[in-house]
């Protein structure tokens, strides 16, 4: 008798289990799909939300003809023309000024080798501002190598390299530049990098010297015609007059300081000098184009 009814009771836990476990999975059941459902919805919201507020957007910024451009202003101190600034950097009137992409027209002004630097910005409504500044050369640059004796090449004064711009229609912008240039000969055909700087040392020594040139106001007076850079410790100047001047790579203010001295008298005596060795600390020797002579020692002061 006791061994049925432990059988009942054991039946009875049985089902009484399998009744919560059902209810437990239908209950887990209707969480899930509860879940999902308030997932969707959200999903939908947002979706539309989006979609609504792109189009508001579209409508209220980048559709609207209100924000059309009408004018570009275009500051440059350059060789560059306003069309060309703007056909470089990829705008134009009538576009909107929302889809101009700054960064971008910015960075393809700045692919241009005689482009120092640029800024745009937006003026609201309808305004779009470029101010650009260009390089200004300084040199031209001659390599030693053949295959680009025909090519030519400018330097500006921290060493970049340019080229002249050449259009489909034949037109050709040269490099800002405010007089004639003087030739450095003898360059590294590693040096001729459009749009980079120099690596070679003897080229920042002569932009060096041009300015220590033009700094002492001896430039105006020489009229620099080309340097040759083919010596490593020397620079060897010559001007248009056909002058011949060799410099040592140091200490440039002191060897103009005893050219100034040694042309000064040449002056005075009525003396045309043909040329002069300031690599030499003292007796400085020097020759004139009168002069069938052998070469003058001319004595300077070590300053």
């Amino acid at each position: 008798m006791r061994f049925g009814n432990t059988r009942k009771r054991r039946n009875q836990y049985l089902l009484d289990v399998k009744v919560h476990t059902e209810a437990r999975n239908r209950a887990r059941v209707r969480w899930v799909g509860s879940w999902l459902a308030a997932a969707v919805v959200i999903s939908l919201t947002s979706y539309g939300l989006y979609r609504m507020g792109g189009y508001g957007l579209n409508r209220l910024l980048f559709e609207n003809p209100r924000f059309a451009i009408t004018r570009i202003n275009v500051e440059t101190d350059g060789a560059l023309t306003p069309q060309q600034v703007m056909r470089f950097a990829g705008v134009r009137v009538g576009q909107n000024i929302f889809t101009v992409n700054l960064r971008e027209a910015q960075r393809n002004l700045t692919l241009i080798p005689q482009v120092k630097s640029v800024e745009i910005r937006r003026e609201l409504p309808r305004r779009l501002v470029i101010r650009l500044q260009e390089r200004a050369a300084v040199a031209r640059l001659q390599p030693s190598s053949r295959q680009l004796d025909a090519s030519v090449f400018y330097v500006d004064r921290a060493g970049v390299v340019m080229k002249p711009i050449h259009f489909n229609d034949g037109t050709v912008i040269q490099p800002l530049m405010a007089h004639s240039l003087p030739v450095l000969t003898g360059a590294a055909l590693a040096d001729v990098r459009v749009g980079r700087a120099v690596e070679s040392e003897q080229v920042y020594r002569a932009l060096a010297l041009l300015d220590a040139l033009e700094q002492t106001g001896a430039g105006v007076t020489l009229e620099v015609g080309q340097i040759d850079l083919s010596r490593p410790r020397h620079l060897t100047l010559t001007t248009k007059q056909q002058m011949s001047v060799r410099f040592d790579t140091e200490n440039y203010r002191v060897q103009l300081r005893r050219l100034k001295a040694i042309l000064a008298w040449a002056q005075q005596q009525h003396r045309t000098v043909a040329s002069v060795d300031l690599t030499v600390s003292r007796g400085v020797p020097v020759t004139f184009a009168d002069d069938a002579r052998a070469p003058r020692t001319t004595p300077t002061r070590r300053t």
